[in-house]
């Protein structure tokens, strides 16, 4: 199973990504959206994982969130890998709780050979994004959402008809 650790996005988070993504579905461009209803700002990714270590990860995640205190994270402006004149990957970034981010990220083993950029995924592109897309991207406006962080989900991913089903395995209260 595919598993990944992950801070889930409220019910005013979602909603207000999913205006973003109703907004930006109507300038020209061919994106695979993410359904609101999977959004969050991942920490560590396991990937394909043997069950059989679940127990290990689990324990590592406790571990990380009560050493962690509960902090505030505040999404901000849209944004995108590789960049916004070449949105690969549009999301949404985060101007608020990096610091506790990172060291939760840091604590669950992050191994990715890129830094750690906390952001909530959007859209991924098909094909390339004409002009007017860019300029529909550009004009998005920040959200300015604060929100408490006070636990972190272990989550799997299984394949499913419209992509990916996830399902939340385990919860770990910040209690540090």
């Amino acid at each position: 199973m595919r598993l990944f650790c992950a801070v889930a996005a409220d019910e005013e988070v979602k909603a207000a990504a999913a205006a973003v993504v109703a907004r930006l579905r109507t300038a020209p461009g061919d994106y695979r959206w993410v359904d609101p209803r999977d959004m969050h700002v991942t920490l560590r990714f396991f990937g394909e994982t043997d069950p059989a270590r679940l127990p290990e990860i689990e324990a590592r995640m406790r571990k990380a969130a009560a050493s962690t205190a509960p902090f505030e994270i505040s999404f901000d402006g849209v944004g995108a890998f590789d960049s916004l004149e070449d949105p690969r990957v549009v999301w949404i970034g985060l101007d608020a709780g990096l610091a506790p981010l990172k060291v939760l990220t840091d604590a669950l083993g992050y191994d990715e050979p890129r830094p750690y950029s906390a952001h909530l995924t959007l859209g991924r592109r098909r094909r390339p994004a004409p002009p007017e897309f860019l300029a529909a991207l550009k004009s998005e406006p920040a959200l300015a959402l604060r929100r408490p962080v006070d636990k972190i989900s272990l989550y799997a991913s299984r394949p499913a008809p419209f992509g990916h089903a996830y399902e939340i395995l385990v919860e770990a209260p910040l209690a540090g």
